[in-house]
């Protein structure tokens, strides 16, 4: 008898059981698949995200290829205006080259002032800080024949003070320019740093130091002479009349 009624406790229980699973599966089951399907959603979006970013860098780097063969070519104006295109689609890093491309066009033609704008876009959009520096210093050494020393300076100091590779030829353009501007006391003062800065090319180094030996050294400053009224130094004892 005790057996039958365990056995019947344990089938009332087993369908208890059952019954639980089955109202959960039913109240719960619709947002599990949802969230399931979702999930496979977002997979799959990713995915086909994925693909197509994959493609279009890939169709963006035959273009840039192709308007750089335009260039090469001499085609020159179709370089140009595929360059331009390509300055404003796809990727950042094609459109930070590509801006970087047509500037250099502007330059060869001739428009300086545009040449510096484009540089400085590309800066503004570079994905990564060798690009950024990289398009800020050719933006400079353009602007060294539209700009005066001062603006020159507020575009070199930030790229001098990043103690990167490019800070060494953002300081030799510094000395150079101040030098030309007949500053020749920050000429010298940068031209010192560069010989003394051990992390910059040897080439540098050298110019810097051609630079200073046509410098020559800074002149003496003059002795103060007495202001007007002050009396003259009595002469030492055992001296001449």
């Amino acid at each position: 008898m005790t057996n039958e009624t365990d056995s019947f406790v344990n089938e009332v229980d087993e369908n208890l059981r059952r019954d639980q699973a089955v109202s959960i599966a039913r109240k719960y089951g619709p947002y599990i698949l949802g969230a399931f399907i979702a999930l496979l959603v977002v997979i799959g979006g990713w995915q086909l995200w994925k693909q197509y970013s994959m493609n279009s860098a890939r169709q963006h780097a035959e273009q840039y290829a192709a308007a750089q063969e335009q260039l090469a070519s001499g085609n020159v104006d179709g370089a140009k205006t595929e360059f331009e295109r390509l300055s404003n689609e796809g990727p950042r890093i094609y459109r930070t080259m590509a801006r970087m491309e047509h500037a250099a066009i502007l330059v060869q033609q001739g428009d300086l002032e545009g040449a510096v704008a484009g540089f400085d876009s590309a800066a503004e959009i570079a994905p990564d800080q060798i690009m950024r520096e990289s398009a800020q210093i050719r933006a400079a050494y353009i602007a060294a024949d539209t700009q005066d020393l001062a603006a020159l300076r507020t575009r070199l100091d930030p790229l001098i003070a990043s103690n990167t590779g490019v800070s060494y030829l953002a300081k030799e353009l510094l000395a150079v320019e101040a030098w030309e501007a007949g500053d020749t006391g920050l000429a010298r003062e940068t031209f010192d740093q560069l010989v003394l800065a051990l992390g910059a090319p040897d080439t540098l180094r050298q110019r810097a130091r051609v630079a200073l030996s046509v410098l020559g050294p800074a002149p003496a400053a003059a002795a103060p002479t007495p202001a007007d009224g002050a009396a003259a130094p009595a002469p030492s004892e055992g001296a001449t009349p």
